[in-house]
């Protein structure tokens, strides 16, 4: 999975992290819809078998929001741990001995980055506008 660092925002994250509830609520909305815009690549990225049966493109999962070394993200696509009825879509991403990576994952977030940020900050200054 691509990972996205948010560069120029550290005051408006700071903001945001002195509001405590409210401002992981704004996080929650911020992420959310960032993930949602991902998830949405992600589905038109996704290979497809041309055959009539559910298709991994059409059940993408978006986590809920985790935090690790005091930073909050989210997870959109396969991981490596899947075991669900489309944990193939982990070997269509990374590839195996057999079959070569097609890294339509991680191309719909940094393909979609700049417009990530954007729906990010966006959330997070409209957040603020609403508490004030």
């Amino acid at each position: 999975m691509a990972k996205l660092e948010l560069e120029g925002m550290d005051a408006l994250i700071d903001k945001i992290n002195k509001l405590g509830d409210k401002g992981e609520h704004i996080k929650k909305n911020a992420l959310t819809r960032a993930g949602e815009r991902v998830k949405s690549s992600m589905e038109k990225k996704a290979p497809r078998s041309k055959l009539a049966k559910k298709h991994m493109a059409d059940h993408i999962k978006m986590s809920d929001i985790e935090k690790e070394d005091g930073v909050d993200f989210i997870k959109v696509g396969p991981n490596k741990g899947d075991n669900s009825e489309f944990y193939y879509s982990k070997f269509t991403e990374w590839g195996t001995s057999k079959i070569p990576a097609q890294h339509w994952a991680e191309k719909s977030v940094l393909e979609n980055r700049r417009e990530i940020t954007a729906i990010i900050k966006e959330e997070l200054e409209r957040g603020l506008e609403e508490i004030d």
